[in-house]
């Protein structure tokens, strides 16, 4: 016998794919069954794609659940779920689709579990609109780790946009998330660590980006240090990442390639979002914010930390997560403004 079921309007504030990831996650850690209707309503072609596929039958599959409407395309899900299994998973997304994106929502329930669990995802590591696999590495797992997660990533191949067929190996194991982050202040800039990588295209493009950052980090008198590598992958693509390490905190962001597009403006893409960061009080950056919002939910206890811009995605995924957790989520600051978030979990 089911519980009652959690109704969700997949149209409702930022209105894209990670109200359902989200709502994923916490059924399968809450075992509480949920059903969302209008998914990606207000996108160019709504419903499930490829990845948001993926992520369902991903979640389904490690926690036994039924699920009706997990078919592409379609804008009604209805998803009940069991018990989350630990194990050793494969998943292949089939297309560029995030594997990112997929890992963020069978992440928690799986940590969760009583035994270690090995995954593997095929699909694109360093595609748009979702954190790229270095920037989970650096940034995610690092802030994860301080509040009690365990859990590595290996990079085995990159997957770039179209070809994508990148592949990651992720070792979870068993977790109790129980430090609240605490973060009012980020302290004094200290070095701002980069890496600048290439596939299959010429070390010259990656040096471009690397030689362009430090331009502008010299123009500002910043410490840094930018590491060159090549990563082995199907397609061709670059990525420059930058994590600006401070006294008590970091921040990261990255710029990709694309056909013909320069790789000085890749480099600039990076650093015009740091130095944005930089102008405000923020002691995480923005893309962060949104994600930490679920793991800090599952804490005991009070988390606080400023982001340097409140998102509609931030905005959106909190009013998800206090669907299934008896949490209050408090903001001050307007839309697409610096503002406070206080996470108070019981």
């Amino acid at each position: 016998m089911h519980g009652e079921i959690i109704k969700i309007d997949g149209s409702f504030g930022e209105g894209g794919g990670q109200i359902l990831r989200t709502a994923l996650s916490l059924s399968a850690i809450t075992q509480t069954p949920f059903e969302i209707y209008n998914i990606r309503a207000n996108r160019k072609v709504p419903g499930l794609s490829h990845q948001h596929l993926q992520a369902v039958n991903s979640t389904a599959q490690i926690c036994n659940a039924e699920v009706v409407g997990n078919q592409l395309r379609s804008t009604d899900l209805k998803f009940y779920p069991g018990e989350t299994q630990a194990g050793t998973y494969h998943f292949n997304i089939g297309t560029a689709g995030s594997v990112s994106l997929v890992l963020q929502t069978i992440f928690y329930p799986l940590s969760l579990a009583n035994k270690p669990s090995s995954i593997t995802i095929i699909g694109g590591t360093h595609v748009t609109h979702s954190p790229c696999v270095d920037y989970l590495k650096q940034q995610w797992l690092y802030f994860l780790k301080k509040i009690g997660f365990d859990a590595e990533i290996q990079t085995l191949k990159a997957g770039f946009y179209p070809r994508g067929g990148g592949e990651i190996f992720v070792t979870i194991n068993p977790s109790n998330p129980q430090h609240p982050l605490w973060i009012n202040d980020r302290g004094k800039l200290i070095q701002v660590e980069g890496l600048s990588t290439v596939s299959n295209l010429d070390v010259n493009i990656a040096q471009r980006q690397q030689l362009q950052a430090e331009k502008r980090f010299l123009g500002q008198n910043i410490p840094h240090e930018i590491f060159l590598s090549e990563i082995p992958s199907f397609g061709k693509g670059t990525m420059l990442l930058l994590v600006g390490k401070f006294e008590c905190s970091q921040c990261c962001y990255f710029g990709l390639g694309a056909i013909g597009k320069r790789a000085e403006t890749v480099a600039d893409d990076a650093c015009n979002e740091f130095f944005t960061f930089l102008k405000t009080r923020g002691t995480i950056d923005e893309y962060l914010a949104d994600q930490l919002i679920l793991p800090l939910a599952l804490t005991k206890g009070t988390s606080q930390f400023i982001t340097p811009r409140i998102t509609q995605h931030l905005l959106t995924n909190m009013e998800i997560v206090k669907l299934f957790l008896p949490v209050t989520i408090d903001i001050s600051g307007n839309l697409n403004e610096e503002g406070i978030i206080i996470i108070h979990s019981k």
